[in-house]
């Protein structure tokens, strides 16, 4: 493809749910595949690893029961007729896919564990093929949505190492017998994958979702979708101002996407209104500079100076002191303004 940078448009964040890829996660039975269907319907291809899916209504899935039948299935993916038929792919469960794929590798040496093959040339194909494997997914076209069972570790974390406003009711401050050293410990959510296993879906996927049950204040529960990263659990989106969590429903999900793009236009409209206004309207070096004194004041009194020092640093270069800045260097005042205000 030839390459024409005058053709270039800009990036508009789209609503449309099948341009994004997903790894969803959660405890058993809680609904992560009726709401990949419904969330996606009939464009949704499911390739399933168990024998689970005979009430899913109208679901378009795919057993198998190997890593050469996989193959099979991304080799019949590649076919234009399957792509104008299907906007997304969903592997079911991603721990049994990997299973098969370690399976086949010890088949392919005639091995019965890892380790026995010199160079270490199955641990060698096994990360590339794992990694190829799922990419193949997207590199035909389709958006990949992995789906995986969710498990509870233990996490340990220093009393320094947190803030005193993430400490909550499900953390048991401990002290280490020998260094005396005090942490909270607690139970957090994560994927039931090894990270090797996770590491090539991390890189790929735009969002992690972790669905799981919660209770409000009267005792009754409620099926929830995590959208943001926390302490307790694994989760994030690429859409920034996304609600951290929602009610788990497919029709919730579109919502808070809409809504967090919604955020987006808003925030570029105003960019563009600023700028526009800075453009109008020559900037008054002398007010801006008294105004940075008086900012400056406050990170004083607040005992903050080293988070100035980190903005000025970052706007006029290291070394330098705002209150140095010349009339020449008016509009990264403005800016180093601008930051001070949304910190302080």
């Amino acid at each position: 493809m030839a390459i024409n940078l005058t053709d270039l448009q800009p990036i508009k964040a789209s609503t449309d749910l099948s341009s994004y890829t997903s790894f969803i996660y959660g405890t058993p039975k809680i609904g992560k595949t009726t709401f990949v269907h419904k969330l996606y319907g009939d464009r949704v291809l499911f390739i399933a690893t168990e024998k689970r899916h005979k009430v899913l209504v109208g679901a378009h899935v795919q057993y198998v029961s190997s890593w050469i039948e996989y193959l099979q299935v991304l080799a019949q993916l590649r076919n234009k007729t399957i792509q104008e038929r299907y906007d997304v792919v969903a592997i079911d469960t991603v721990e049994n896919l990997y299973q098969m794929l370690e399976a086949y590798i010890l088949s392919k040496y005639n091995k019965t564990e890892f380790g026995q093959v010199d160079w270490g040339k199955d641990w060698t194909d096994l990360k590339k093929d794992w990694k190829e494997g799922l990419q193949m997914i997207e590199r035909l076209g389709y958006s990949p949505v992995f789906i995986s069972h969710a498990t509870q570790i233990t996490e340990k974390i220093p009393v320094s190492g947190i803030l005193q406003e993430q400490v909550n009711e499900t953390m048991t401050l401990k002290e280490d017998k020998k260094t005396k050293e005090k942490y909270y410990e607690f139970a957090k959510y994560v994927p039931d994958l090894k990270d090797k296993v996770m590491a090539p879906i991390n890189k790929m996927v735009d969002n992690i979702l972790f669905m799981t049950v919660t209770a409000d204040e009267s005792g009754q529960e409620h099926r929830v979708i995590h959208l943001r990263e926390t302490l307790q659990w694994k989760a994030g989106s690429t859409f920034e101002g996304i609600a951290p969590v929602i009610p788990l429903s497919a029709d919730s999900y579109k919502k808070a996407v809409e809504d967090a793009i919604g955020l987006i236009d808003d925030d570029l409209k105003k960019d563009e209104k600023e700028s526009i206004g800075m453009q109008e309207e020559e900037l008054d070096y002398d007010a801006l500079m008294t105004e940075a004194r008086e900012l400056g004041m406050k990170f004083h009194e607040a005992n903050r100076m080293d988070e100035v020092q980190r903005i000025v640093d970052e706007t006029f270069g290291s070394g330098n002191k705002l209150t140095g800045a010349t009339k020449h260097q008016v509009q990264p005042l403005f800016v180093a303004i601008q930051k001070m205000k949304e910190i302080l």
